[in-house]
């Protein structure tokens, strides 16, 4: 079980301590099953947290369902049967598509079959109740307490269950209490609206009624135990071999990376996040995670070559078709497009199952820098209402209507000067235009002023890099140019002497531009080590030199 794509789950909902929120959501049918997830769901930021509460509710799923079909407190025997729909919903959990009350609704089924198993008298008439009161709190799930009462039963009358259940479905869909067959009867509900229902998920789905006729099989049969124990074992091995093959399907469909990096970002854990990616820097996505923690840090300029990069997609990576992406979120607000950033994670902040707790942030950020305050006011009220963001709502609520204070705040300020440029609301090109009219507007933005750098520099464009240097780093308050972007002009230098078509420019040009005489004599060096060979040139891994001759973008 993955910690951290338990942890995610965190940030597909909210759950906020309000009354509308609370009862509209359990007059739904499958409401209270829902509720408790999400209140569960809502502990998830700690991915401990996460594996142990969801642990500990399959053990007690495990326990009810010992509970249900055990002849004695002594018959132990039936408990590797206990345990294979406790696994088989453990391993259709790693679905991050599955929604937990997946889990919850089956949890308060067994609770129904128990209390169903301890009534003595009128069982049909509690039967009938429970199908009734379970579909609405658990959806779908009452149709297998209902087939489970009726083999537990075992009398004609029992039918009676799956006949109340069949009446619900009917009339939960012609009511339009859910939108489809497919969402009245079946796991279906309990899964995104715009995906499908994978196989497995129906085999944990009906594990427990299996369970649940294996053990009234064996005790009608008289089995003995030891046959007991060695069904349980060969049941689960057979169910071992398909779910082993989905769990790696699921690793390679949803990366085990993505959910740790989206962990350390929400939770602003940057050296955490820069130790996760060092996993595989190379690859696009986790660069733009690593740069972004390194931006976040002040050390992007300073650290960027101490990684393996390979050219401008490894500090924003943007899809063809603009997809909305959390991930273009953070990005964006790091590199101070904080209008391209409240595009992308207006549009993700909501899903099928609630907002997004860090989209929801980043809104209310953005619209105290415009100084919308009454809508930011709107959002922070959203977030004060759950437990862990409460703090979090409460600190930036001395923002509003406090011009002074936002100018004043570092992340604040600086944003709001950024929203003072021109065409400054969504992402029409490139990450790099749409970085100009910003820095113009702020260029003492030093997040934005070195993605714009480190933009040109992987890109290996030495002539943008110049006018870049020249238009933002040339006055007498500008910060001290960068060591990556000093030994890039001082190669750059060189190569305008040497090769015809580039206007030439000396050293005397780098001096004045902020390029020392150290970064002029480690270039000789490093020339020599050149001409040396390989092995000379170790040392110079991490200059933009070597990133230059022996990088491909």
């Amino acid at each position: 079980m993955n910690p951290f794509a338990l942890a995610y789950r965190e940030q597909q909902q909210l759950f906020i301590f309000d009354r509308t929120y609370l009862l509209g959501t359990l007059l739904k049918v499958g409401g209270l099953a829902t509720l408790i997830a999400r209140f569960i769901v809502q502990f998830f930021w700690n991915p401990a947290l996460a594996c142990t509460l969801t642990l500990l509710l399959l053990a007690l799923s495990a326990f009810m369902t010992w509970s249900l079909v055990k002849n004695s407190w002594k018959d132990w025997t039936a408990i590797p049967l206990c345990l294979i729909p406790s696994f088989l919903i453990g391993v259709s959990l790693s679905d991050n598509s599955l929604h937990y009350e997946f889990l919850t609704s089956i949890l308060l089924v067994q609770a129904g079959l128990l209390m169903f198993k301890s009534t003595k008298n009128r069982k049909l008439l509690w039967g009938s109740l429970l199908t009734i009161i379970l579909y609405l709190t658990s959806g779908p799930a009452a149709i297998l307490f209902a087939l489970s009462a009726a083999v537990i039963e075992k009398s004609w009358k029992s039918l009676t269950y799956p006949i109340v259940a069949l009446i619900c479905v009917i009339a939960a869909y012609f009511t339009a209490a859910v939108p489809t067959w497919s969402f009245a009867f079946s796991p279906a509900l309990y899964y995104d609206l715009d995906a499908t229902l994978p196989v497995i998920h129906w085999g944990s789905w009906i594990s427990l009624l299996v369970v649940v006729l294996c053990c009234e099989i064996s005790k009608s049969l008289h089995w003995k135990r030891w046959i007991a124990l060695t069904s349980g074992l060969v049941l689960a091995l057979l169910v071992f071999i398909p779910t082993r093959q989905y769990l790696n399907r699921i690793k390679q469909e949803q990366p085990h990376l993505g959910y740790v990096f989206e962990h350390f970002t929400n939770n602003e854990d940057w050296d955490g996040l820069i130790e996760a990616c060092k996993k595989a820097p190379w690859l696009p996505r986790t660069a733009n995670y690593l740069n972004m923690a390194l931006a976040w840090k002040g050390e992007l300029a300073d650290q960027l070559l101490k990684y393996d990069q390979h050219g401008p997609d490894g500090l924003v990576m943007t899809t063809k078709d603009r997809a909305v992406d959390v991930v273009q979120a953070h990005i964006m607000f790091a590199m101070g497009n904080v209008a391209a950033a409240q595009d992308v994670a207006f549009n993700t902040l909501s899903s099928l199952q609630g907002f997004c707790p860090a989209m929801l942030k980043i809104n209310a950020q953005v619209e105290l820098m415009r100084g919308s305050y009454e809508v930011a006011d709107k959002y922070l009220s959203l977030l004060a209402k759950t437990p862990h963001y409460r703090k979090w709502a409460i600190e930036h609520r001395k923002f509003l209507y406090d011009d002074a204070a936002v100018e004043s705040d570092s992340v604040l300020g600086s944003g709001r000067r950024n929203l003072s440029a021109k065409n400054r609301f969504i992402m029409y090109t490139n990450p790099m235009t749409e970085l100009f009219p910003i820095l113009d507007a702020n260029p003492y933005d030093k997040r934005s002023l070195e993605y714009g750098l480190c933009y040109l520099l992987l890109s290996k464009d030495l002539n943008s890099v110049k006018h870049y240097i020249q238009d933002y780093y040339s006055s007498p308050d500008s910060p001290e140019l960068p060591r990556i972007a000093q030994e890039a002009m001082v190669f750059y230098s060189e190569y305008s002497r040497n090769i015809d078509g580039i206007e030439p420019f000396g050293f005397d040009w780098c001096y004045e531009h902020g390029v020392q005489p150290e970064t002029v004599k480690r270039f000789e060096e490093y020339q020599k080590a050149a001409v040396a060979g390989p092995v000379s040139l170790r040392r110079f891994r991490e200059t933009y030199w070597y990133y230059l001759v022996h990088k491909e973008i």
